[in-house]
């Protein structure tokens, strides 16, 4: 599943119990090369997504999640 979404073969994650906070625009973000300002950097399959999101809304409502200033 890792190769759909373009990553590599070392170990990753989410984690689902904090979220950031960013200010719009920012220097984090650049667009994806040769995108022509493309900020996305890869597509996430629908039933991950559906499972994080799930999961994230459950420790939401539990109010088991912290904002971190990035």
């Amino acid at each position: 599943m890792k190769q759909a979404i373009g990553l590599d073969d070392e170990p990753s994650w989410v984690i689902i119990s904090e979220y950031n906070i960013d200010e719009w625009p920012n220097g984090g973000l650049s667009p994806v090369p040769g995108s022509g300002g493309i900020l996305a950097y890869g597509f996430i399959p629908p039933g991950l997504f559906a499972t994080i999101k799930a999961r994230f809304l459950d420790l939401a409502k539990a109010k088991k999640i912290e904002p971190v200033r990035r």
